[in-house]
């Protein structure tokens, strides 16, 4: 058996290698307990890195809409139980009663200043969101300024009562906010001649007209804003913004308004006293208390007192046709909650419908936004110099253009009444005080 020899003698060497392994200074890979260390992998491109198991969120379903909050300035307080505040009442208690008694409570706020309705959202927005309405009714100026803040909410795709045609123009034009719609409104108002019949026998059709009648005519000369004038501005063919939207002035045509002015002072129809009224509301008590026959005012005024002894008409026209500057308030959605955007917007459309738009305005002394809601008014003779007014009416500028263009506007008129400079000076000089 000679084999068995050199197959123990393998065996023995094998067994001394295997004991001498322990020394060695590196591990022999077919040896180690452990899996040798991988080579970095390959990329595989078709490969999905696999998604580790993540339970879900479940979405919470937002809580029932049970009540809705609105905010309104006093004059729409429903506990005022005036005809108008009564009208309002009854319309939000059918639209409760349509959405299953939902309950509604209004809040009334002041119209404008501290804690009025722009500067109490403003607050609120910041300090005690859950304090906000769902709706609010602000004036033009303060929609356009709570819009550009973010303070309310565009109702685009929630409604399609802007779309329609049952608007006049100035009050489509009131919705929108750079194009997008932020309020639905409610309530019209537009600068008129107020007048007395039994001083004003024959009422003028042309500012020749009231030039030759020697008729005296109140307006708000030191109001900064300067409405009359852009009015008049506008009816001579001037725009008030460029190509690119900044605020400017024409020569031709604001020359043409102080021209009017001049001729006015000539004739005894705009005397030295404007200087003393700085607001609309001035002139009104003015023509109310007697101390003036005609005077340029916003309708409203005219028909929340309607004077048995006064009469309202359209301005007098330009050279470009009879202009009017309109404004007015609307619903507006303030609400952040989304899940209650809805039923806000459902309550804005039931408050602007034509058979109660129809009643509360001629209850508030407001002009309707809805040629409908015009023609159920029960005077014939009102509603058809209401309807000559709404048609002319161009909506108001921007705050912009207004706080932009006004004090100048104003200077230069105040130029022009006092006799200090001619038109066409007065004119230039606005114009280069607007470009310094």
């Amino acid at each position: 058996m000679k084999w068995i020899k050199p197959i123990l003698a393998i065996g023995v060497i094998f067994t001394l290698l295997l004991s001498a392994c322990e020394s060695l200074p590196f591990d022999l890979p077919w040896l180690t307990d452990e899996d040798p260390t991988p080579a970095a992998p390959t990329e595989d491109v078709g490969a999905q890195t696999p998604t580790p198991d993540v339970t879900p969120e479940i979405e919470e379903t937002p809580p029932p809409v049970t009540s809705l909050t609105v905010w309104v300035p006093p004059e729409m307080d429903p506990d005022l139980e005036t005809e108008a505040s009564i009208r309002f009442k009854n319309q939000l208690s059918a639209f409760s009663e349509a959405q299953g008694g939902i309950e509604i409570h209004v809040r009334v706020k002041a119209a404008t200043g501290l804690g009025g309705l722009l500067d109490a959202l403003t607050a609120a927005s910041a300090a005690a969101p859950e304090a906000l309405p769902d709706l609010i009714a602000l004036a033009r100026p303060d929609l356009e300024t709570a819009a550009l803040k973010g303070l309310i909410y565009p109702m685009d795709g929630m409604t399609e009562i802007p779309d329609d045609q049952d608007w006049y123009g100035f009050s489509r034009e009131m919705a929108l906010i750079q194009g997008s719609t932020f309020g639905l409104p409610f309530a019209g108002d537009a600068l008129v001649l107020v007048y007395r019949p039994d001083y004003v026998t024959e009422l003028p059709q042309t500012w020749a007209d009231l030039f030759e009648q020697g008729l005296e005519l109140a307006f708000p000369a030191e109001h900064d804003q300067a409405l009359f004038l852009m009015t008049l501005y506008l009816a001579e063919g001037g725009a008030l913004q460029d190509a690119q939207r900044r605020p400017q002035l024409e020569l031709a045509p604001l020359t043409e308004v102080y021209r009017l002015l001049e001729q006015g002072v000539e004739a005894g129809t705009f005397p030295d006293w404007l200087n003393q009224y700085q607001t609309s509301g001035q002139v009104w008590t003015a023509f109310r208390e007697g101390q003036v026959d005609f005077a340029v005012t916003w309708a409203s005024n005219y028909l929340q007192e309607a004077p048995p002894d006064a009469s309202m008409a359209h301005l007098l026209p330009g050279s470009e046709g009879s202009i009017t500057m309109g404004t007015g308030m609307s619903w507006a959605l303030s609400t952040p909650e989304k899940h209650r955007h809805a039923l806000a917007v459902a309550l804005a459309e039931f408050l602007v419908q034509p058979e109660y738009l129809a009643d509360w305005t001629s209850a508030a002394g407001y002009l309707p936004p809805r040629p409908s809601a015009l023609s159920g008014w029960q005077n014939p003779g009102l509603r058809t110099t209401v309807s000559q007014i709404a048609m002319m009416s161009v909506l108001r500028p921007s705050n912009q253009v207004i706080l932009s263009l006004g004090p100048f506007m104003r200077d230069g008129s105040r130029q022009v009444l006092g006799g200090v400079v001619d038109p066409a000076q007065a004119a230039q000089l606005a114009i280069e005080s607007l470009g310094e």
